[in-house]
């Protein structure tokens, strides 16, 4: 709660553990969707199926962050020393609060913007093929690689932030298109990567996670069972889509235009000089702020992008992002 802030204006009330990470105008617009005056326990499970048998599968996990409507949240503190008493055996203080909501009749509003992150490693891939949604939050830091080639964590997730601080929105929303001359697929993480395929995708397999990441624990046979649609990652670096960082992000005060640049992470590949994207070294993608109204953030669409001029003909690759047209479809054109 924040200070001089009486009880009676709060809408909503959320938790997360001491290593989450908030991205405060996203949980805001997120929440917007919902009245508080109702009962609302909104957050998200884990990415592990065996976090979620033996936690719960509509539990809210405390590491992604829990949101409670003011409404709910003020009739389950009456009682909620009571209700935790039933249940000393439960672990963590989200089993607790998952436990006693569900005794109140309440389901939970599953928002996978909350991230629990039970994973380890590179978390490339599941960052890469983030939800519609708007991101909210990140946890588990400590427990991955930082986020960026040559950073640690903490200067990692300052960097991912100085591209929130411009669209915060449109943060990792992933955008597809496609250069048909060169078979090539381009996904754009925004504020975090570019990918290009040497090769034609359709959406549905590049919206599957690349499996960067290892398993939370060992499991036995479900350690690495994941609630989302997984594709391999290659283990030959050559054979991966060529990856490129952002390296920054700025605006333009004339007109609202929004320009993120990212540059390629290189690897020691033979590559063939003109049909490759390997030639590629810089990817300057264009934008504007990402503002949707509440009836677009209930029904979230995928924006599409334009591959500028004959970019791809030199060293740096120009895309535009925008609204796709009403029936528009995200395909490589004939």
């Amino acid at each position: 709660m924040f200070n001089n802030t009486s009880a009676d204006e709060v809408r909503w009330y959320v938790f997360g553990d001491d290593d989450t990470i908030f991205i405060p105008e996203n949980l805001a617009r997120t929440l917007s969707k919902y009245d508080h005056r109702s009962w609302y326990y909104i957050g998200a499970a884990s990415e592990i199926y065996e976090s979620n048998r033996v936690f719960g599968n509509d539990m809210a996990f405390g590491g992604g962050g829990i949101a409670l409507s003011s409404s709910l949240a003020n009739v389950l503190a009456k009682k909620f020393d009571s209700c935790i008493e039933r249940y000393p055996y439960l672990y963590g203080g989200d089993s607790r609060i998952h436990a006693c909501v569900l005794e109140l009749g309440v389901g939970l509003s599953h928002e996978p913007g909350f991230h629990q992150f039970d994973l380890n490693g590179n978390a490339l891939g599941i960052l890469t093929s983030h939800s519609t949604r708007p991101l909210v939050s990140l946890h588990h830091m400590s427990h991955l690689d930082p986020l960026f080639p040559n950073s640690t964590t903490f200067s990692a997730v300052q960097h991912l932030f100085s591209a929130v601080e411009f669209d915060p929105l449109r943060i990792l929303q992933l955008s597809v298109c496609y250069n048909r001359r060169y078979s090539w697929t381009i996904s754009i993480s925004w504020g975090y990567t570019v990918q290009i395929e040497g090769r034609h995708m359709f959406l549905r397999d590049i919206l599957r996670t690349q499996e960067t990441f290892r398993p939370w624990q060992n499991f036995g046979g479900l350690a690495s069972v994941y609630t989302f649609n997984t594709r391999e990652f290659n283990p030959d670096p050559c054979k991966r889509p060529v990856t490129f960082f952002m390296e920054y992000v700025s605006s333009n005060p004339d007109d609202g235009t929004i320009k993120s640049v990212y540059k390629q992470a290189y690897e020691n590949c033979t590559y063939d000089p003109i049909s490759s994207p390997r030639k590629i070294e810089e990817i300057r993608v264009f934008s504007t702020r990402l503002d949707p109204d509440i009836r677009q953030l209930k029904a979230p669409r995928r924006q599409c992008c334009d591959i500028l001029r004959n970019s791809t003909e030199g060293k740096v690759v120009e895309i535009a992002i925008r609204e796709c047209k009403e029936a528009e479809f995200i395909y490589m054109q004939p």
